[in-house]
């Protein structure tokens, strides 16, 4: 199969990529990235990444190989105000050279886990791109436009990002020699609405297996709240943000704890940097119910899975989330056998895997009431049974597949769209 496939070489932001194994991400691309690279390792056809970082200052961009995390990989330094040909040529010659100690035949083919650089690739390589973060205009459909600035961060970054996708999609409609390798059908359904042939499309499941990763033992602290809980609530997120919708938790934990349940809630997310936000999540939860809230930053993969395993007995996992173009955490939470609930909505990608029963209406009486129904339930065997129903759709043996089968797909098409260019 190898002479089929092209060399593969990733493009990613450095500032998202762990300096060691075992570190916490902070977004759910990185390992989606980490495990396309150990697939394309695999199949004998991964050439190396590119890991872009904006650096002002600069009058050209710069190129420097290392290794990073056991992968080959070229620094690419440049900013946006930059000549656009100098920026494509950059990301040219760094492919090249990556692909020049690859196996695989043929011109690399680049594979974006964002459309950032999406208008700067070069136009005589093919290229894919997987988006894994929410499309603006999609967002302020469903919700509305000053929603999306609050979910953004701010009408100026809000706007930027719009702007930004637009430049990607026009890319992608025009390029034949672009191709997208999707994870979400809600952020299929958009690129084909906006004009993307659905030929160029293709579908991967989510690389998830908590299994897989070794866990590790989180904060002693952390653990003892989970152990002294007779039911505990808890959520996990990357980021603190207007999307993960995390209000909701808490209001509907206050009203639970105000009707007598005897419950406990743990909140994960953010980074240091955050604390204040997590604090502030806080704030209007009465002082005689303080002591039963807890809140930490981010955990590394291998702890979370620790916390999921050590909570399984007691603890159902809530995602609150507005909108999620897929929803990693609850999707491992699940498949770690923790009984998982998640909003029935249809801006929540990962709702359709789950069944009716795990699912409740996006209000706060609308989670109070499926926590009451669970209240008394077998948590070890409600979490069993959700965890073999999403083993049959996913896997990352099942994520291995689908993603050569895109990659084999899309190789042939991108040799012919190189061709066509050629003449």
């Amino acid at each position: 199969m190898n002479g089929e496939l092209l060399p593969a070489v990733l493009v990613f932001n450095e500032n998202y990529l762990p300096t060691s194994h075992g570190m916490a991400s902070r977004v759910g691309a990185t390992s989606f990235m980490l495990e396309a690279a150990a697939c394309l390792e695999e199949a004998g056809v991964f050439a190396g990444v590119i890991l872009y970082k904006r650096q002002e200052g600069l009058e050209t961009p710069t190129l420097h190989p290392v290794i990073r995390n056991g992968m080959p990989c070229m620094e690419m330094r440049f900013h946006f105000s930059m000549p656009p040909e100098e920026i494509r040529s950059a990301l040219a010659v760094a492919a090249m050279k990556l692909a020049s100690e690859a196996t695989a035949a043929g011109p690399p083919m680049l594979y974006y886990q964002t459309d950032t650089l999406l208008r700067y690739h070069p136009r005589h390589l093919p290229a894919c791109v997987t988006h894994h973060g929410p499309f603006f205009s999609d967002f302020a459909d469903q919700f509305s436009t000053d929603g999306a600035f609050q979910a953004f961060g701010s009408a100026e970054k809000a706007l930027h990002i719009m702007r930004q996708q637009e430049l990607g999609l026009a890319e992608l409609v025009a390029g034949k020699h672009l191709f997208v390798i999707q994870h979400s059908r809600m952020q299929r359904n958009y690129l084909v609405d906006q004009g993307v042939s659905p030929a160029h499309i293709r579908e991967v499941s989510p690389p998830i297996d908590p299994v897989s990763i070794r866990t590790a033992r989180p904060p002693a602290e952390l653990l003892s709240f989970v152990e002294s809980a007779q039911l505990l609530l808890c959520t996990a997120v990357a980021r603190l943000d207007y999307f993960k919708n995390i209000d909701l938790l808490v209001g509907a934990s206050v009203e639970l704890m105000d009707r007598g349940l005897p419950i406990k809630v743990l909140l994960i997310g953010g980074d240091e940097s955050d604390r204040i936000h997590r604090n502030s999540l806080l704030r209007d939860v009465p002082a005689h119910h303080e002591g039963r809230f807890s809140a930490t930053g981010r955990l590394a993969r291998g702890e979370l899975y620790s916390v999921f395993g050590t909570a399984r007995e007691r603890s159902v996992f809530v995602c609150t989330s507005r909108y999620e173009t897929l929803g990693i955490t609850p999707l491992e939470a699940a498949l770690s056998g923790l009984s998982t609930i998640i909003p029935d909505a249809r801006p929540i990608e990962a709702a359709r895997f789950f069944p009716v029963d795990s699912k409740f209406e996006p209000t706060t009486s609308g989670l109070v009431k499926l926590i009451e129904r669970l209240k008394c339930d077998d948590f070890i065997k409600r979490g069993t049974e959700l965890r073999e129903l999403m083993r049959d759709q996913i896997s990352i043996p099942k994520f291995r597949k689908d993603l050569i089968q895109a990659w084999q797909g899309f190789s042939v098409m991108g040799r012919r769209s190189v061709q066509r260019g050629a003449r």
